[in-house]
């Protein structure tokens, strides 16, 4: 007497279970990649319009801190003590002025902050910074 089937195998896949894997691993990354795609808000400027005139150009200011301590400003030496009151004429009481710093990679991060603390205190409230790709 024989008990069970017929004697063969069978090589049929069990679709049920990997199916059941696949739709967790789905909810899984549907959850994760919300959290993870979370970034930074940045306000980027406008692109500036390709015909400036040339007061626009000439009226910007460009600070520069040099590794010596020396400052500059656009292209004229400034002695340190006197870069404040400096800062206060060119602004001209106006502090929604856009004033541009370019550091030296020679200059240390305190000495930078301390630079860029006194030109707030001094009415530059609003800071660009120009970043020089570096030479190789």
């Amino acid at each position: 007497m024989q008990v069970g089937g017929g004697g063969s195998l069978r090589s049929d896949i069990n679709v049920t279970p990997l199916v059941d894997v696949v739709l967790v691993l789905l909810i899984i990354f549907m959850v994760i990649t919300p959290v993870v795609q979370m970034g930074y808000l940045v306000k980027v400027p406008p692109k500036a319009p390709a015909g400036l005139p040339p007061s626009a150009v000439n009226d910007q200011i460009i600070l520069r801190l040099m590794p010596d301590n020396r400052v500059l400003i656009n292209k004229d030496d400034v002695p340190m003590d006197q870069f404040p009151q400096r800062i206060r004429d060119l602004l001209h009481g106006n502090t929604s002025k856009m004033i541009f710093f370019a550091g030296s990679r020679d200059v240390d991060y305190e000495s930078t902050m301390k630079f860029l603390d006194v030109a707030r205190q001094n009415g530059a409230k609003n800071i660009g910074i120009i970043v020089e790709e570096p030479a190789q």
